[in-house]
């Protein structure tokens, strides 16, 4: 039982998570602020046995170590000037999986609750696309960002056309609830589905392609595993979900042709290998970044050039032989666009393997829990995690604090999710 000196807190942190997609929609300064608050309300109330019970979990081990790692990578290429804040404040990641975990199981947290309102803000937020869509300007005055022949949608974001990372990261995880939720096939569950198409249909007409690519692996495996664990619901899930993608596709020919038919074209220019080429200089903006990364990777495999470095380095002439040649002078940005490159190049093979491990133990340990509990809310949501490594897909840079602060909320539910049903007797 929760004692009433902690009802209030309770209520307060309820309202910190459930306004948390709404701050990274209009200021990072309020999301780090929150999360802040998070991880302070944690170390009021937390236990200091159940701190410690946190920090003997393999995870956090290995997410500490990397942050220790980040410390000593940032020394060693003091000179090349990497971000001081990113290094000594990716430690708020692991403390606030922390924070959350104890919320969740210690203060049981009111999860369906926050599920239930992030479904609301992420529908008002669906609305306001399609109404963006349609009228050119959306809820509070914000136009489209013309480009070439398809207007992108910004939405609440406005230029910052980013909008369906933060759609595709909360609203998956809110479906992956409420479809564990409702094991039956009922009224619920199939609101639930729309609720799925809702979110699928608004990144597709934002013109976002990457997370668009990342939803539909998202939505294979989620068919996948129905055609596994229940066959009835995936017949119909199967042929609505392919009746919706027909509906997509034809409603706008300029959108169709650059969310599929230049997908398409692009995915198979990927995968074309020339021995007499290397294989990164490609006719693309996107791998004009990935072979600068490289580049700067081969010149310090062990420990990269350091955080944030990346658009420091990127200008050098000596890249161009191997980028094409219509994008050398476009080759350098603010960060790579995908999280291979960005991770090899700024912090080494030594920082990419201890991720690598860190995600890789983190999926088996999630699959063989649920072969243990068949929790299907753990199976489920593990699917957000596992796209994410979709290979050579462009992303945001995975040390902003802005993608930071999503990705490592959505895991930080995840994992608590995954500490409750691995040690039930703790809570």
């Amino acid at each position: 039982m929760i004692s009433d000196k902690l009802l209030v807190p309770n209520k307060i942190i309820e309202f910190l998570l459930i306004i948390l997609p709404i701050s990274l929609l209009f200021s990072n300064i309020l999301s780090e602020l929150l999360i802040l608050l998070l991880i302070i309300f944690s170390a009021i109330f937390l236990k200091k046995e159940k701190f410690l019970f946190f920090f003997k979990e393999p995870l956090i081990i290995i997410l500490i170590v990397f942050w220790i790692y980040l410390i000593f990578n940032y020394l060693i290429n003091f000179n090349n000037n990497p971000s001081l804040e990113r290094t000594l404040f990716f430690v708020r990641f692991p403390l606030l999986i922390i924070s959350i975990s104890f919320f969740i199981n210690i203060l049981n947290l009111n999860t369906q609750k926050i599920f239930f309102y992030w479904g609301l803000i992420i529908l008002v937020i669906c609305i306001d696309l399609f109404f963006q869509y349609h009228m050119h300007f959306n809820l509070i005055g914000n136009k489209p960002i013309k480009h070439g022949a398809v207007f992108r949608l910004g939405g609440f974001m406005g230029d910052e056309l980013k909008i369906s990372n933060l759609i595709n990261h909360f609203g998956v995880l809110v479906f992956s609830y409420f479809y564990s939720k409702y094991p039956n096939f009922n009224k619920q569950k199939l609101l639930n589905f729309i609720f799925l198409f809702l979110i699928i249909s608004s990144i597709f007409i934002t013109g976002e392609r990457s997370n668009f690519i990342t939803i539909i692996f998202f939505t294979f495996l989620f068919i996948i595993f129905l055609a596994l664990t229940d066959k009835k619901i995936f017949i119909f899930f199967a042929i609505i979900f392919s009746l919706i993608l027909g509906v997509l596709f034809t409603s706008n020919e300029n959108l169709s042709e650059r969310m599929v038919k230049k997908l398409v074209t692009k995915s198979t220019k990927i995968v074309e290998f020339n021995l007499n080429e290397n294989f990164l200089k490609k006719d693309s903006h996107h791998f004009a970044h990935y072979s600068v990364a490289y580049q700067i990777f081969k010149k310090n495999m062990a420990f990269g050039s350091g955080l944030k470095t990346f658009r420091v380095y990127c200008d050098d002439d000596s890249f161009d032989k191997e980028i094409h040649p219509k994008w050398q002078s476009r080759k350098c940005s603010t960060h790579p666009h995908n999280f291979y490159f960005e991770v090899l190049s700024e912090i080494g093979i030594f920082g990419f393997l201890i991720l690598i491990i860190f995600f890789i133990f983190a999926f088996y340990e999630f699959f063989k829990l649920y072969r243990k509990t068949k929790n299907n809310y753990l199976i489920i949501s593990s699917f957000i995690l596992l796209v994410y490594f979709i290979p050579f897909l462009p992303k945001g840079s995975f040390f902003t604090n802005w993608n930071a602060m999503i990705f490592w909320t959505i895991f930080a539910f995840i994992y608590s999710n995954y500490i409750k049903l691995k040690k039930p007797n703790e809570f």
